[in-house]
Order: structure tokens, then C-alpha cells, then sequence
């Protein structure tokens, strides 16, 4: 029931998101969306019971990852910030390939993976919020760039550390892993999608102040 709640809310803020596609982020938000609810949806054909899903998200992770970078350096002007954030997309890629077809296995969840790819972002959201610029047409809270940065910082935050040992609880105790692994990764979805979805409902004071 968890899972399909958070199901559910990844679909109302792709759909939200595609009201404002003229704005660069939310174009590259909605194709994450779209991506996400690809792999989740493609997860539950495949079966998540047998543990055949698990090589889906190595290569979502890759997406995820340089999507999610993308949509934060597009609040920064620093231009060496913006160069790092870019160079790090392939060196990820390449990292995370030789991780998922050398060190792990491809049909293990991507723990090493994902970890990295957590400690980058939320190095990144911390860069970000930094650079967000002080706005005499827009509070803080209207607007969408502070609840997007907010929204991932917590959801890469809350599933970092369960995600490191999620490979070793589930070969000990799968059915603990499993459930363990529903509770933390949905209500940290909750989080994300909710989040986003007021960051895409702040869109509409953009809108409304270019139409002036």
C-alpha cells in the first residue's frame, strides 16, 4: 500500500510538471518523472518478488543522477561550480558502469551506486541553496528552485545510509530488508513528491509575473 501511494503522487507531479514546460527545469524534471514512473512500472512486470528488477535501477541511477545535476546547476551562475557539476555526469557514468559490471553485479540493488550518487547530490543541493539569490519579486518560499533543492536534499539524505546496507540485510534477513526498505524508500518518496510538487505550484507566480 506504501509503494502505490507514492506511486500515485510520482504521477500527479509528472502531470503537474506538464503545465510549465516552457521552463527549462521543469522540462528536465518531467523527463525524470517520466523516467521514474518507465522503471517502476517496467519493476512491477517484471516482479519485484524475484529480485529481477534490481538491474532497471542501475542504469536509472545514471539518469536520475545526471538529470537531477542538471536541474540544480541551472540556479547557479558561478561558472567553475557549473563546469564541476557537469564533468561529474560522465565521470558518475563511467564509475557507476564499472561498479554495476566489475565490483557488484548487475543483479544486486546498486548500494555502491546509489551512496555515491546521494553524496553528490546532496553536495550539490547545499552549492545550490547557497546560490539561490535574494529576490525582491519572490519570497523564498514562492520560490520553485528552493523546494526542489529541498526536496531532493532530504529524499538523498533519508534513503543514503539504509541504501549502503540494504545488499547485506537482504542476503541475512530478506523479509526485514524488504519491509525495512518499503517503510524508509516510500515515505521518503512522500517527501520528494510532495515537495516537488509545491515547487512546481510556485511556477505559477513565475507565470503570473511575466504575463505583467
Amino acid at each position: 500500500m506504501l509503494v502505490y501511494l507514492y506511486y500515485i503522487l510520482m504521477v500527479m507531479c509528472f502531470i503537474a510538471s506538464l503545465y510549465y514546460l516552457h521552463f527549462f527545469k521543469v522540462k528536465m524534471l518531467s523527463l525524470l518523472l517520466f523516467l521514474s514512473i518507465c522503471t517502476e512500472a517496467w519493476a512491477e512486470i517484471i516482479g519485484t518478488h524475484q529480485f529481477h528488477h534490481f538491474i532497471l535501477y542501475h542504469y536509472f541511477n545514471i539518469a536520475e543522477y545526471a538529470l537531477t545535476t542538471i536541474i540544480l546547476l541551472s540556479g547557479i551562475d558561478n561558472i567553475f561550480l557549473k563546469r564541476l557539476m557537469i564533468f561529474s555526469i560522465p565521470c558518475y557514468t563511467l564509475i557507476s558502469l564499472y561498479i554495476s559490471l566489475m565490483v557488484q553485479g548487475i543483479n544486486e540493488f546498486p548500494s555502491i551506486n546509489c551512496n555515491i550518487e546521494s553524496l553528490l547530490i546532496i553536495v550539490w543541493c547545499i552549492i545550490s541553496l547557497w546560490n539561490i539569490k535574494p529576490d525582491y519579486k519572490f519570497t523564498m518560499f514562492q520560490k520553485p528552485t528552493f523546494w526542489f533543492i529541498l526536496g531532493f536534499f532530504i529524499y538523498f539524505s533519508g534513503t543514503m545510509t539504509f541504501d549502503g546496507i540494504y545488499n547485506t540485510l537482504l542476503s541475512h534477513k530478506t523479509e526485514t530488508a524488504t519491509k525495512l526498505f518499503s517503510i524508509i524508500n516510500s515515505v521518503c518518496n512522500y517527501l520528494l513528491y510532495i515537495l516537488l510538487l509545491i515547487g512546481i505550484a510556485c511556477y505559477r507566480f513565475q507565470k503570473k509575473y511575466m504575463s505583467q
